[in-house]
């Protein structure tokens, strides 16, 4: 009985003496939390893509905040590509898989020659007088680059973008939206308040044309260097069968939406714009039938490139159309 009394006192003693050693060693004990990163999508909700181009299966995406994305299988998966740059890219051309140059605002802009993997800046000489929002960059038959922006700004370049001049040398209130090619020398540019000009000496002058259009004409694309066709706001489409001498507008009965873009598919027009639309057109422009990208997609699309035998597009969302097809990349936006 005092054996078990005086062992009941020793442990009375050591309790809080062991308790003190146990938390001790606790506090030396190092917790392993495991850490979890969250890789965020390729192509986010609030994503806004204003460029695209294809080359072969690769295709680059270009928008809003300086976001670049390329896709090496058409357009099925893709992968962030990084610049340093945060303004708003614009528009994007490309020479082959490994060379594009990149316009932007303020007149900023990227080049590359490995694929994207790094980027390279480069100044464009915009007017003093604007934003500097270069709209858009276009590869001409030479392989040179051409580039448009606002205060009557054309560019060109003869060296993969890295360096610019300026053919244009008087200011104007006037935007161009876009630039198209019908041979050797001889270039359209189309822009605000149905404005337009042309040149047959490679860009030394440049004629006015009559569109007797008001509305703002946003892309340009010629077939051949006498069949070509123009798009623009509330629907407008205008066609060339003398290689932009003289335009008719055609007369789309149900089409009134902004188209944004069009492309010449190697045997039929096709145009984007607002709320889904999709337009297309035999080769002589004179037959359209209006149709939507997909029946549940009300989303713009600013920008198209030929894939194969179907198209890639941006704008609110990013996805390829083949064959009545309609393939989402990233989230649902519409």
């Amino acid at each position: 009985m005092a054996q078990r009394s005086m062992t009941a006192k020793i442990w009375a003693l050591l309790s809080p003496v062991l308790v003190v050693v146990a938390l001790v060693a606790l506090s030396r004990v190092r917790l392993e939390v495991p850490r979890v990163v969250i890789e965020p999508p390729v192509i986010e909700t609030r994503d806004r893509f204003l460029g695209v181009t294809v080359v072969d299966d690769v295709v680059w995406a270009v928008g809003k905040d300086g976001k670049i994305i390329r896709s090496e299988n058409g357009g099925k998966t893709w992968a962030q590509q990084r610049t340093g740059l945060s303004t708003n890219f614009q528009s994007i051309a490309a020479w082959d898989a490994q060379n594009a140059v990149v316009v932007a605002n303020q007149g900023k802009g990227l080049v590359t020659a490995d694929g994207g993997k790094t980027w390279q800046p480069i100044e464009l000489p915009v007017s003093e007088g604007g934003s500097g929002k270069v709209l858009r960059v276009r590869l001409d038959p030479q392989g040179r680059a051409w580039a448009v922006s606002e205060i009557n700004v054309i560019l060109r370049s003869a060296d993969r973008g890295k360096t610019w001049e300026r053919l244009t040398q008087t200011e104007d209130d006037v935007a161009w939206n876009d630039i198209a090619f019908n041979g050797a020398g001889g270039a359209c540019v189309i822009g605000e308040f149905g404005r337009m000009a042309c040149s047959a000496d490679d860009g030394v002058t440049w004629e006015p044309r009559q569109t007797g259009v008001e509305a703002s004409l946003m892309s340009i694309v010629f077939r051949d260097p006498q069949h070509g066709v123009t798009v623009g706001l509330s629907g407008v489409v205008l066609a060339t069968d003398d290689g932009g001498a003289t335009w008719r507008q055609e007369a789309i009965p149900g089409l009134s939406r902004h188209l944004f873009d069009v492309i010449w598919t190697g045997s039929r027009w096709i145009a984007v714009g607002d709320k889904g639309v999709m337009l297309t057109g035999d080769a002589d422009a004179s037959n359209w039938e209006v149709g939507r990208v997909n029946p549940a997609d009300f989303a713009w699309h600013i920008a198209l490139a030929r894939h194969g035998a179907g198209f890639v597009t941006v704008g609110l969302n990013v996805g390829r159309w083949e064959a009545g097809q309609w393939a989402l990349s990233g989230p649902r936006i519409h």
